[in-house]
């Protein structure tokens, strides 16, 4: 609150241009009683300083000062909140369209984010989910790569000797240890140098064994560890490579907890939509979208 203080009192002193007052539904400036025990502790002007606040302010504070400093700021606080409404803030549009913006995320908050922290509060929900993907509970070894290619100059069944620039790369990297594929392009800059066109070099994302192509996965799958590369040149349908292991994600089988907690942030925030619809029909809200003015949106747009 500090920081909240501390900007309306800019305000408060002059530091800003007098705001011209505006039209329109304004934010109540009176603080608010927070529940049925909650005290006047102070009054400014007639309006209430509620000891709810100086609760709040006085967490975190030095024990033998906390209640008088929390209560000196709770009284400022209330003193800069009436001098907003004298400068007629409490109608001004940002000020109404951040108090909006408070309350729906406080709706949130409290109807969303706090009732919803955990997988065992979506268990139902995660069930289903993990029962749709079971399939992914058990997960084989995945591997990512970066191949140096040249292409094929004879059909792949006829017989041709490995390109000699590829096999003088690989004999150069054969007992290289911790390369990552920056390493394999700077070795592929000084064999080929300007060679036009160049080798194609591409990296390749984390796949299983079965998804590549077969004499690619075997080389791949057979390189004892990550950042060194197949001492072999060899060819497949698409040309010849060479090809460096750079990363690996071992086999795993998920338990059901694990999968849940895993899952739980993505069903979390996808099951947000269906909480909105859920409140929507419990007040009875119809949407009703104009296409026509959606549209002039893409022409007025940033």
């Amino acid at each position: 609150m500090r920081l909240v203080v501390c900007a309306v009192f800019v305000i408060a002193c002059g530091g800003t241009p007098e705001p011209t007052k505006r039209s329109g539904t304004g934010v109540s400036p009176i603080a608010q009683q927070q529940g049925a025990d909650d005290v006047i502790v102070a009054q400014v002007n007639g309006r209430p300083v509620w000891g709810s606040c100086v609760t709040a302010q006085s967490k975190g504070k030095a024990p033998q000062a906390a209640l008088r400093e929390a209560l000196d700021e709770c009284v400022a606080f209330e003193l800069l909140a009436q001098a907003a409404d004298a400068r007629g803030l409490t109608t001004d549009p940002d000020v109404i369209e951040a108090t909006r913006n408070a309350l729906v995320n406080r709706v949130v908050e409290v109807g969303f984010e706090d009732k919803y922290k955990s997988a065992d509060d979506l268990k139902e929900i995660l069930d289903k989910h993990i029962e749709r993907n079971k399939g992914r509970l058990s997960r084989p070894e995945v591997r990512s790569s970066t191949y140096v290619r040249l292409p094929l100059t004879k059909p792949l069944a006829d017989a041709e000797d490995p390109p000699p620039k590829l096999v003088e790369l690989a004999k150069k990297l054969a007992g290289e240890r911790g390369m990552m594929t920056t390493h394999l392009r700077a070795a592929v800059d000084g064999v080929f140098g300007a060679q036009s066109p160049p080798p194609e070099v591409t990296e390749v994302g984390l796949f299983p064994k079965d998804a590549l192509v077969p004499g690619y996965a075997d080389r791949l799958f057979a390189i004892p560890e990550v950042g060194r590369i197949h001492p072999e040149v060899f060819r497949t349908r698409f040309g010849w490579d060479v090809i460096l292991l750079t990363g690996v994600s071992p086999a795993k089988t998920y338990t059901r907890e694990e999968a849940a907690a895993e899952a739980f942030p993505e069903v979390r925030t996808a099951y947000f939509n269906v909480w909105v619809d859920q409140i929507a029909r419990a007040l009875g809200v119809k949407i009703k979208i104009d296409p026509a003015q959606v549209a002039k949106l893409d022409e007025v747009g940033p």
